[in-house]
């Protein structure tokens, strides 16, 4: 998946390929799981320091009677990939939004690679008669929170 916003901006090509492989295994499997169940739940992925490998990291929600914690699971996810960060070059963490100005919902991703490079990505989407509708992704700067300057 190349994308517009990171060519040109990222001089190593294998960061480049690292975070378009991120934004669009991350896209692909949201948009698998919204077309399947009509929803998904937060999630990270990881390209592996070692092959390159795309692993996928899940947290379990909290066991309530409450509604899903989505905030909780996505800080959790991150507590994980600052863990295991010596294992990975490159991490993704994707999760629902709702998007009140295009009133709509979205797929979010942030990527963030260890060589500096932070971006994010919202894909708006929309379902009408169980027929599922994906805009093209707006493209973001992120911070740092995995490989953040200390």
């Amino acid at each position: 998946m190349a994308d517009p916003e990171l060519n040109g901006e990222v001089e190593d090509d294998q960061v480049q390929e690292d975070l378009n492989a991120l934004v669009g295994t991350a896209l692909g499997v949201a948009q698998e799981q919204l077309e399947a169940v009509g929803a998904f739940l937060p999630a990270a992925l990881a390209v592996q320091k070692e092959d390159g490998e795309l692993r996928m990291i899940a947290v379990s929600p909290e066991d309530s009677d409450e509604e899903l914690d989505a905030d909780a699971m996505i800080g959790d996810l991150y507590t994980v990939l600052l863990e295991q960060r010596d294992q990975y070059r490159a991490v993704a963490v994707f999760s629902d939004v709702h998007l009140p100005e295009e009133q709509t919902d979205g797929i979010h991703v942030v990527t963030e690679h260890s060589a500096g490079v932070c971006i994010g990505a919202v894909q708006p989407y929309s379902e009408l008669d169980g027929e599922w509708t994906f805009a093209d992704p707006q493209w973001e700067s992120g911070d740092p929170r995995i490989w953040a300057e200390d």
